[in-house]
């Protein structure tokens, strides 16, 4: 009895050798599928979207250039909250150009080459942008930023730099938007200019202001030019003030504005002053007497009291303390056409699929109005832009204006 129990457990264990080294028979297609493939499958994260943004953080320009900077963070923020872009989310590395051509150029080879960027938002600088516009040609990377003279987006050859950008109305539309109200509008006819032939942001505007007041019927009596370093205009407009102008144009940066306000004001010119869409904020600062600004208009990319604005405006002043200008909203729509692009390359993001997609940007709901992307000029189609006074120190809204007229 006892040698059978043996065998009876032995023939047992061997029954479970051979079924646990049996292959096993495949189950058929109707059965029901086990825990483990029910389990859904967890994704992997996504790669982040690394963009580039040059901008001058310490230069004479800074008072432009921040600017971009936080109104690209706040659409990057609001991006990544809601779960960035087809699920990836936004890195943004900035490079400081302290004003610079050769340091915005090193700057972009670095970001391209060492950093890895897909795209680059580009700085409210003219004489910057053409300079790196010969360089993206090289390095493939698309630049969108606010340097609004044509040479930095449209080539001597008249075709438009592959991988560079415009996110707002360029010189030549400003500069003819805001001489058609000077023209129609103050009823003047004598005009006298002053500019800096060392900035092309500001030849740009002299020279589309000037051929659209002579194509008018209008007379340029004085053309007055000064340099970048310059601190003191007063012999400039002393003889602008000699050539009895009905207005006097200045498209200046920043920095110079306030000064050639308060010395023109100094010299008792009292004509009107046309300024350029850089007036705030230093035209606007405690420093220049709200009397040297009483009689002065430029045009702006918005309407800074519309109530869909003033929202942004004041979550934007919440998180950085201060109010946004014109550069603020231009800058968040110039980003904002950019994420369109990148968006609409779903996950094959690369710089040449923006680039393409660039050239395709419609009706984008921006704070400047509805922007399509010319794809032969590499900028919006005319935006109307909003003509601003002064009162007491402070902006005004008088209308908006296109070079061809009033817009309602």
């Amino acid at each position: 009895m006892k040698k059978l129990s043996i065998a009876l457990v032995s023939m047992m264990i061997l029954a479970l050798v051979l079924s646990a080294c049996a292959t096993p028979t495949a189950a058929p297609t109707n059965a029901p599928a086990t825990v483990a493939t029910q389990a859904p499958a967890v994704a992997a994260p996504k790669g982040d979207i690394v963009i580039g943004n040059l901008q001058d953080q310490s230069g004479g320009m800074k008072a432009l250039s921040i600017v971009l900077t936080y109104a690209a963070q706040m659409k990057i923020n609001e991006i990544n909250a809601a779960g960035g872009i087809n699920g990836h989310q936004i890195k943004m590395i900035t490079y400081d150009t302290r004003s610079d051509v050769n340091e915005a150029i090193n700057a972009y080879h670095r970001l391209v080459e060492q950093d890895k960027v897909v795209a680059v938002f580009g700085p409210p600088v003219s004489n910057i942008g053409i300079a790196l516009a010969p360089v993206a040609e090289a390095l493939k990377v698309p630049i969108v930023g606010l340097f609004m003279d044509d040479n930095a987006i449209i080539q001597p050859s008249g075709n438009p730099w592959t991988y560079m950008f415009l996110g707002q109305d360029s010189a030549a539309v400003q500069g003819k938007t805001i001489a058609a109200y000077t023209l129609n509008e103050l009823k003047t006819k004598k005009i006298a200019v002053l500019y800096n032939l060392q900035n092309s942001y500001s030849v740009g505007l002299a020279n589309a202001f000037e051929g659209l007041v002579i194509a008018k019927g209008g007379t340029i009596v004085d053309q007055e030019t000064y340099t970048t370093t310059d601190k003191d205009f007063r012999a400039q407009l002393t003889k602008i003030k000699a050539a009895n102008p009905d207005a006097i144009y200045f498209p200046s940066y920043p920095v110079e504005i306030p000064l050639i306000y308060t010395q023109a004001f100094e010299l008792g010119i009292t004509v009107p002053m046309i300024g350029s869409n850089s007036v705030p904020p230093t035209g606007l600062k405690a420093g220049t007497d709200p009397a040297a600004t009483t009689n002065t208009f430029y045009p702006y990319g918005v309407n800074p009291f519309d109530p869909e604005l003033t929202t942004w405006a004041a979550k934007y002043k919440a998180i950085y303390n201060a109010d946004p200008i014109a550069q603020s909203y231009s800058g968040a729509d110039a980003f904002g056409i950019m994420v369109q692009a990148i968006t609409a390359c779903g996950d094959m993001i690369t710089s040449d699929c923006i680039t393409k997609e660039m050239n395709k940007v419609q009706n984008y709901k921006g704070f400047q109005g509805m922007i399509t992307m010319s794809p032969t000029r590499h900028q919006p189609d005319a935006l109307p832009m909003a003509i601003m006074s002064i009162e007491k120190g402070d902006p005004k809204f008088v209308t908006f204006y296109t070079p061809d007229g009033p817009v309602e």
